[in-house]
């Protein structure tokens, strides 16, 4: 075959060739973006829904989770009986509520772990619109009236437990007026009560009306973990990365929390819209503070035993378990 038919051959054939190679880049399926990897659910059955819960939203609002590959849905229980038993029950992955559950279910022959801390310090505050009452013992206390949440709440056991503890009788020295959380505010306002014992975002709701703090229940008792991420043995087991990855997520959080005030006051206003904004500034600067919510996911030892003994001595719990025995640390 001589030159002239070669090229005479050729040329046609490379233009049949072009021609389609720009149908194919120009065609709808070509054109489509390639496929992004699947997301892992998992759902996270919290107690309450509540601010001290700030980490668990702030993962979620900054995406932490989705960088991580993950897709969190999230489920509020009502009480942590609720939470842990979806957990225990395979229907989420993870439970934030109280820690003591796990050594309590251990107790029993369940096989679940604490993975990381929430809420790290009794997050209680007592405040007054007395002036003369500048802190809380035995001479401010007695005679007085305490407003708090019903029995057997934190805010509750630890005001009856102050009282004890400065040498006073409950219902006797001090009375007690209990309501619903988020209506024991009012008690203070109209007089009925003296001293108002609460959460957040109560504590400044109570401030922004005149009143002033006398005590903090997390500065006196430090370091005591309050809340915490669980799940079962088996998911540590079969998905140790999942676990570390969201371990990991609420660590991000913590420490955006502690960093960015401005960040976590979207995330705030986000799921709690009927809140008033200088209130949640307020509680927000409040519970970074004071480390209710902790720098940290890692439970010390002492942090630990404290918030075990409480257990311990109320009966829920036959002898102090071992940190070693009931959490698994990142």
């Amino acid at each position: 075959m001589n030159r002239r038919a070669i090229i005479t051959l050729a040329v046609p054939a490379a233009v049949a060739l072009a021609f389609w190679a720009y149908k194919h880049e120009s065609s709808p399926a070509s054109r489509q973006p390639q496929a992004t990897p699947s997301l892992t659910k998992i759902t996270i059955n919290e107690a309450a829904r509540t601010l001290l819960y700030l980490p668990l939203y702030h993962a979620v609002e900054r995406g932490f989770f989705n960088e991580a590959g993950i897709e969190v849905n999230i489920v509020t229980g009502g009480t942590a009986t609720a939470s842990f038993a979806a957990m225990t029950s395979g229907e989420a992955e993870f439970a934030q509520a109280d820690p003591m559950y796990v050594p309590i279910s251990r107790e029993k022959g369940a096989k679940t772990k604490v993975v990381a801390q929430v809420v790290g310090r009794i997050a209680v505050w007592g405040t007054t619109l007395v002036p003369d009452i500048k802190e809380l013992n035995a001479a401010s206390l007695k005679g007085r009236t305490i407003s708090t949440h019903p029995r057997p709440m934190t805010a509750f056991t630890y005001a009856e437990k102050l009282v004890k503890d400065v040498g006073l009788q409950p219902e006797v020295d001090v009375k007690f007026l209990t309501s619903k959380p988020g209506t024991e505010l009012a008690a203070l306002l109209n007089h009925q009560a003296d001293i108002l014992v609460s959460l957040e975002p109560t504590t400044s709701l109570a401030e922004m009306q005149g009143a002033h703090v006398v005590h903090s229940f997390p500065s006196q008792f430090g370091d005591q973990v309050f809340t915490a991420l669980m799940t079962r043995e088996e998911l540590i087991a079969t998905s140790p990365d999942l676990v570390k990855r969201v371990v990991a997520c609420y660590q991000r959080a913590l420490d955006d929390i502690h960093s960015d005030a401005n960040a976590s006051l979207k995330t705030a206003i986000k799921y709690f819209p009927q809140l008033d904004l200088e209130a949640l500034k307020m509680a927000i600067a409040r519970i970074t503070a004071d480390q209710v919510i902790p720098k940290s996911v890692t439970i010390s030892k002492e942090s630990w035993d404290k918030a075990a003994a409480v257990r311990v001595a109320a009966g829920d719990i036959k002898q102090m378990p071992p940190i070693e025995d009931s959490v698994v640390q990142p």
